[in-house]
Protein backbone atom coordinates (compact mmCIF):
# COMPACT_ATOMS: atom_id res chain seq x y z
CA UNK A 1 0.00 0.00 0.00
CA UNK A 2 1.39 3.10 -0.69
CA UNK A 3 2.30 5.97 1.91
CA UNK A 4 -1.05 8.46 0.88
CA UNK A 5 -2.97 4.91 0.84
CA UNK A 6 -1.66 4.08 4.34
CA UNK A 7 -2.76 7.25 5.74
CA UNK A 8 -6.03 7.92 3.75
CA UNK A 9 -7.13 4.56 4.97
CA UNK A 10 -6.07 5.48 8.40
CA UNK A 11 -8.92 8.65 8.80
CA UNK A 12 -11.82 5.71 7.48
CA UNK A 13 -13.73 3.57 9.87
CA UNK A 14 -12.66 0.18 9.27
CA UNK A 15 -14.71 -1.40 6.34
CA UNK A 16 -17.33 -3.58 6.55
CA UNK A 17 -17.60 -7.50 5.38
CA UNK A 18 -20.48 -9.68 4.74
CA UNK A 19 -18.95 -12.45 6.57
CA UNK A 20 -19.82 -11.82 10.40
CA UNK A 21 -17.08 -13.04 13.20
CA UNK A 22 -18.47 -15.50 15.51
CA UNK A 23 -19.31 -14.40 19.12
CA UNK A 24 -16.76 -15.98 20.95
CA UNK A 25 -19.12 -15.95 24.26
CA UNK A 26 -22.14 -17.55 22.14
CA UNK A 27 -19.66 -20.44 20.95
CA UNK A 28 -18.23 -20.93 24.36
CA UNK A 29 -18.45 -24.64 24.55
CA UNK A 30 -16.74 -24.61 21.55
CA UNK A 31 -13.83 -22.53 22.44
CA UNK A 32 -13.55 -24.03 26.06
CA UNK A 33 -13.12 -27.81 24.50
CA UNK A 34 -10.29 -26.53 22.07
CA UNK A 35 -8.54 -24.74 25.60
CA UNK A 36 -9.07 -28.07 27.21
CA UNK A 37 -7.15 -29.98 24.70
CA UNK A 38 -3.85 -28.07 25.60
CA UNK A 39 -1.46 -27.70 28.46
CA UNK A 40 -0.83 -24.34 28.37
CA UNK A 41 -1.99 -21.40 26.67
CA UNK A 42 -0.50 -18.35 25.59
CA UNK A 43 -2.95 -15.53 26.55
CA UNK A 44 -2.19 -12.37 24.74
CA UNK A 45 -3.98 -9.14 25.59
CA UNK A 46 -3.94 -5.70 23.65
CA UNK A 47 -4.51 -2.96 26.10
CA UNK A 48 -5.88 0.31 24.81
CA UNK A 49 -10.11 -0.85 23.35
CA UNK A 50 -9.08 -4.22 24.90
CA UNK A 51 -8.64 -4.58 28.45
CA UNK A 52 -9.65 -0.60 28.50
CA UNK A 53 -12.32 1.49 26.83
CA UNK A 54 -10.93 3.61 24.33
CA UNK A 55 -10.90 7.20 25.84
CA UNK A 56 -10.02 10.49 24.75
CA UNK A 57 -6.40 11.16 26.41
CA UNK A 58 -4.62 7.92 26.46
CA UNK A 59 -3.29 9.01 30.18
CA UNK A 60 -7.00 8.53 30.99
CA UNK A 61 -7.26 4.73 30.37
CA UNK A 62 -6.46 2.92 33.37
CA UNK A 63 -7.59 -0.62 34.40
CA UNK A 64 -10.30 -1.38 36.39
CA UNK A 65 -9.33 -3.38 39.46
CA UNK A 66 -11.72 -6.11 39.22
CA UNK A 67 -9.71 -6.63 35.41
CA UNK A 68 -6.30 -6.46 37.03
CA UNK A 69 -7.50 -9.44 39.64
CA UNK A 70 -8.77 -11.37 37.25
CA UNK A 71 -5.33 -11.03 35.20
CA UNK A 72 -3.38 -11.65 38.82
CA UNK A 73 -5.58 -15.09 39.12
CA UNK A 74 -5.00 -16.07 35.42
CA UNK A 75 -1.20 -15.12 35.81
CA UNK A 76 -1.02 -17.89 38.64
CA UNK A 77 -3.13 -20.37 37.05
CA UNK A 78 -0.51 -23.07 35.57
CA UNK A 79 -2.47 -23.15 32.31
CA UNK A 80 -1.85 -19.91 31.40
CA UNK A 81 0.99 -17.73 30.55
CA UNK A 82 -0.58 -13.77 30.13
CA UNK A 83 1.45 -11.48 27.79
CA UNK A 84 0.28 -8.03 27.24
CA UNK A 85 1.34 -6.59 24.02
CA UNK A 86 0.54 -2.80 23.51
CA UNK A 87 1.32 0.39 21.80
CA UNK A 88 2.31 1.64 24.51
CA UNK A 89 6.14 1.96 25.66
CA UNK A 90 7.43 -0.83 27.96
CA UNK A 91 7.50 1.18 31.04
CA UNK A 92 3.84 2.41 30.34
CA UNK A 93 2.51 -0.05 29.86
CA UNK A 94 4.00 -2.00 32.80
CA UNK A 95 2.82 1.01 35.14
CA UNK A 96 -0.79 0.76 34.27
CA UNK A 97 -1.29 -2.79 34.58
CA UNK A 98 0.58 -3.39 37.67
CA UNK A 99 1.26 -6.84 38.30
CA UNK A 100 4.45 -8.79 38.49
CA UNK A 101 4.78 -12.12 36.34
CA UNK A 102 3.14 -11.48 33.27
CA UNK A 103 4.78 -11.07 29.97
CA UNK A 104 4.78 -7.56 28.27
CA UNK A 105 5.54 -6.30 25.24
CA UNK A 106 5.73 -2.19 24.16
CA UNK A 107 6.02 -0.59 21.65
CA UNK A 108 4.04 -3.61 19.24
CA UNK A 109 6.61 -5.53 20.25
CA UNK A 110 9.93 -3.93 19.86
CA UNK A 111 10.67 -4.49 23.53
CA UNK A 112 10.01 -7.61 25.64
CA UNK A 113 10.00 -8.13 29.05
CA UNK A 114 9.51 -11.87 30.82
CA UNK A 115 10.34 -12.94 34.43
CA UNK A 116 14.27 -12.25 34.72
CA UNK A 117 14.62 -10.81 30.86
CA UNK A 118 14.35 -7.95 29.56
CA UNK A 119 15.31 -7.15 26.00
CA UNK A 120 14.98 -4.67 22.66
CA UNK A 121 15.03 -5.95 19.26
CA UNK A 122 18.18 -4.90 17.29
CA UNK A 123 18.39 -1.96 15.29
CA UNK A 124 15.28 -0.42 17.65
CA UNK A 125 17.45 1.35 19.40
CA UNK A 126 19.08 2.74 16.54
CA UNK A 127 16.63 5.17 15.54
CA UNK A 128 15.85 6.44 18.48
CA UNK A 129 17.32 9.98 17.52
CA UNK A 130 16.12 10.00 14.55
CA UNK A 131 12.59 9.37 15.82
CA UNK A 132 12.72 12.71 18.44
CA UNK A 133 13.71 15.03 15.62
CA UNK A 134 10.35 13.56 13.67
CA UNK A 135 8.70 14.42 17.18
CA UNK A 136 10.00 17.67 17.88
CA UNK A 137 9.16 18.59 14.07
CA UNK A 138 5.45 17.23 14.21
CA UNK A 139 5.17 18.96 17.55
CA UNK A 140 5.97 21.88 16.69
CA UNK A 141 3.84 22.15 13.47
CA UNK A 142 0.77 20.51 15.32
CA UNK A 143 0.78 22.82 18.35
CA UNK A 144 -1.68 25.16 17.09
CA UNK A 145 -4.17 22.62 15.82
CA UNK A 146 -6.40 21.91 19.31
CA UNK A 147 -6.98 18.00 20.23
CA UNK A 148 -3.60 16.99 18.08
CA UNK A 149 -0.99 15.25 20.24
CA UNK A 150 2.69 13.70 19.63
CA UNK A 151 3.62 10.79 21.98
CA UNK A 152 7.83 10.17 22.17
CA UNK A 153 7.79 6.53 23.29
CA UNK A 154 10.85 6.24 22.52
CA UNK A 155 11.14 3.45 20.05
CA UNK A 156 8.20 4.85 18.29
CA UNK A 157 6.10 7.54 17.87
CA UNK A 158 2.44 8.46 17.81
CA UNK A 159 0.38 11.51 16.27
CA UNK A 160 -2.85 11.00 18.11
CA UNK A 161 -5.88 12.90 16.42
CA UNK A 162 -8.98 11.28 18.10
CA UNK A 163 -9.74 14.79 19.58
CA UNK A 164 -9.27 16.66 16.13
CA UNK A 165 -12.10 18.43 15.38
CA UNK A 166 -13.37 17.02 12.02
CA UNK A 167 -12.29 20.17 9.73
CA UNK A 168 -8.48 19.87 10.96
CA UNK A 169 -8.15 16.54 10.20
CA UNK A 170 -6.81 16.90 6.40
CA UNK A 171 -4.63 19.46 8.20
CA UNK A 172 -3.27 16.88 10.32
CA UNK A 173 -2.78 14.41 7.63
CA UNK A 174 -0.89 16.77 5.69
CA UNK A 175 1.41 18.13 8.34
CA UNK A 176 2.49 14.39 9.48
CA UNK A 177 2.66 13.64 5.44
CA UNK A 178 4.99 16.44 4.57
CA UNK A 179 7.21 16.08 8.06
CA UNK A 180 7.82 11.81 7.41
CA UNK A 181 7.19 11.31 3.86
CA UNK A 182 11.30 12.05 3.56
CA UNK A 183 12.57 9.70 6.02
CA UNK A 184 10.07 7.21 4.62
CA UNK A 185 11.24 7.50 1.00
CA UNK A 186 14.79 6.89 2.53
CA UNK A 187 13.52 3.58 4.17
CA UNK A 188 14.72 5.08 7.40
CA UNK A 189 11.41 4.85 8.90
CA UNK A 190 8.34 2.61 8.73
CA UNK A 191 4.44 4.22 8.46
CA UNK A 192 1.35 2.93 10.49
CA UNK A 193 -1.96 3.55 11.02
CA UNK A 194 -4.19 2.51 14.22
CA UNK A 195 -7.30 3.96 15.48
CA UNK A 196 -7.23 7.63 15.21
CA UNK A 197 -3.49 7.85 15.84
CA UNK A 198 -0.70 7.52 13.11
CA UNK A 199 2.44 5.74 14.00
CA UNK A 200 6.15 6.00 13.48
CA UNK A 201 8.61 3.22 13.54
CA UNK A 202 12.04 1.38 13.07
CA UNK A 203 12.61 0.33 9.74
CA UNK A 204 12.21 -3.10 10.79
CA UNK A 205 9.88 -6.05 9.87
CA UNK A 206 8.39 -6.33 13.19
CA UNK A 207 4.56 -5.99 14.73
CA UNK A 208 2.37 -7.78 17.33
CA UNK A 209 2.05 -10.99 15.13
CA UNK A 210 5.58 -11.70 15.07
CA UNK A 211 6.28 -10.80 18.51
CA UNK A 212 3.98 -13.57 19.44
CA UNK A 213 4.76 -16.15 16.83
CA UNK A 214 8.73 -15.35 18.68
CA UNK A 215 7.63 -16.31 22.08
CA UNK A 216 5.48 -19.53 20.95
CA UNK A 217 8.93 -20.92 19.48
CA UNK A 218 10.59 -20.42 22.36
CA UNK A 219 8.72 -22.27 25.26
CA UNK A 220 11.50 -22.21 27.47
CA UNK A 221 11.72 -18.64 28.45
CA UNK A 222 8.37 -18.85 29.61
CA UNK A 223 9.29 -21.84 31.78
CA UNK A 224 7.35 -24.44 29.96
CA UNK A 225 8.13 -27.35 27.70
CA UNK A 226 5.43 -28.31 25.80
CA UNK A 227 4.05 -25.89 22.87
CA UNK A 228 1.12 -23.43 24.12
CA UNK A 229 -2.24 -22.55 22.88
CA UNK A 230 -2.05 -18.66 21.44
CA UNK A 231 -4.97 -16.95 22.53
CA UNK A 232 -4.79 -13.16 20.74
CA UNK A 233 -7.56 -10.62 21.66
CA UNK A 234 -7.57 -6.92 20.51
CA UNK A 235 -9.20 -4.26 19.02
CA UNK A 236 -7.26 -2.10 16.68
CA UNK A 237 -5.91 -2.12 13.05
CA UNK A 238 -2.44 -3.24 14.47
CA UNK A 239 -3.25 -6.28 16.09
CA UNK A 240 -4.51 -7.59 12.78
CA UNK A 241 -0.88 -8.36 12.24
CA UNK A 242 -1.25 -11.06 15.16
CA UNK A 243 -4.44 -12.53 13.63
CA UNK A 244 -2.94 -13.06 10.69
CA UNK A 245 0.01 -14.67 12.02
CA UNK A 246 -2.13 -17.11 14.21
CA UNK A 247 -4.84 -17.95 11.63
CA UNK A 248 -5.57 -21.76 11.68
CA UNK A 249 -3.17 -22.04 14.49
CA UNK A 250 -4.90 -20.64 17.79
CA UNK A 251 -7.94 -18.51 18.99
CA UNK A 252 -8.23 -14.72 17.87
CA UNK A 253 -10.36 -12.35 19.04
CA UNK A 254 -11.52 -9.22 17.69
CA UNK A 255 -13.12 -6.35 20.38
CA UNK A 256 -15.69 -4.39 18.59
CA UNK A 257 -18.65 -4.69 16.22
CA UNK A 258 -18.80 -8.02 14.72
CA UNK A 259 -19.02 -7.70 11.00
CA UNK A 260 -15.55 -5.99 10.56
CA UNK A 261 -13.06 -7.31 7.96
CA UNK A 262 -10.99 -8.36 10.75
CA UNK A 263 -8.95 -11.35 10.15
CA UNK A 264 -9.71 -13.11 13.74
CA UNK A 265 -11.94 -15.94 14.41
CA UNK A 266 -14.53 -14.39 17.20
CA UNK A 267 -15.44 -11.34 18.37
CA UNK A 268 -15.90 -9.92 21.72
CA UNK A 269 -18.26 -6.89 21.29
CA UNK A 270 -16.79 -4.47 23.89
CA UNK A 271 -14.30 -4.49 27.18
CA UNK A 272 -17.07 -5.92 29.49
CA UNK A 273 -17.24 -8.52 27.10
CA UNK A 274 -13.62 -9.32 27.27
CA UNK A 275 -13.67 -9.48 31.37
CA UNK A 276 -16.67 -11.85 30.56
CA UNK A 277 -13.82 -13.65 28.71
CA UNK A 278 -11.08 -13.75 31.49
CA UNK A 279 -13.72 -14.53 34.05
CA UNK A 280 -14.31 -17.78 32.08
CA UNK A 281 -10.58 -18.44 31.32
CA UNK A 282 -10.17 -18.50 34.93
CA UNK A 283 -12.95 -20.69 36.43
CA UNK A 284 -11.92 -23.28 33.40
CA UNK A 285 -10.80 -26.54 34.93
Amino acid sequence: MSFDGLIIFSLLPNPWSNAPLKSLLKNWNTVKNHIKRYRYVLLCLDYDGTLTSIVRSPKRALLADTTRRLLDKLSHEPRYIVCIVSGRSLKDVKKLVGLEGLIYAGNHGLELEVPRLRFVIPRASETKPLLKRIADKLGSELRDIPGSSVEDKGLSLSVHFRCVRRGDLQRVKLIFEEITRPYLLRGEIRIAGGKKVFEVRPPISWNKGKVVTWLLKRPAIMGKTEITLPIYVGDDLTDEDAFRALLGKGITVYVGRPNTSSKAEYYLANVREVKSFLRKLADLK
